[in-house]
């Protein structure tokens, strides 16, 4: 899978320390629902958006995880329809490491209760269906008060703009 972004401090703070850590693995996805609308994780509490997903469990293989990690959050079963790509990021100063695997994906079947996390469930966490366009001016305008919520908005900007064209064609396509 192809790299679309490394992200570290001093792309954010300016400082140069670097992580040496092993790095966490994660999943994430450009869902869309049957309207072409694509899901964002809303984490109410800290009014910040994020595309949906989750870290790697076990001996878990990529497509498995996200399709759990789907499940959880939304309810929904998924298709995997193409590798988008991953985004490396270094927290020097938090001493970590992370590489997000990217797919692009689609609903399949009824929805099911979501089975958030607590941790989840106390960030208030929801689920919104949107346009993609309207997906990415979220994002994009949201004002980040953490170092961690500046990651999740600089991956999720890249990975946005990295495959409209590809979203597009691949779920007329599929439709």
């Amino acid at each position: 899978m192809k790299q679309i972004i490394s992200i570290t401090d001093q792309d954010i703070t300016g400082s140069t320390a670097l992580s040496t850590t092993a790095p966490r693995i994660a999943v994430n996805a450009v869902l869309y629902d049957n309207d072409g609308n694509i899901a964002l994780c809303c984490f109410t509490k800290f009014d910040v958006h994020s595309l949906p997903g989750g870290g790697v469990e076990g001996d878990e293989n990529l497509q498995a995880a996200l399709k759990r990690e789907i499940l959880e959050e939304t309810g929904y079963n998924c298709n995997i329809l193409a590798e988008i790509g991953y985004v490396h990021e270094n927290r020097g100063e938090q001493d970590f490491t992370q590489n997000r695997y990217y797919y692009l994906a689609q609903i399949t079947g009824q929805q099911n209760k979501p089975q958030l996390t607590d941790d989840e469930i106390a960030n208030g966490t929801i689920i919104k269906w949107l346009p993609p366009e309207e997906a990415l001016q979220i994002i994009t305008n949201h004002r980040p008060t953490t170092l961690q919520q500046e990651y999740m908005k600089r991956r999720d900007i890249a990975i946005l703009k990295e495959s409209p064209t590809l979203c597009k064609k691949l779920i007329n396509r599929s439709k």
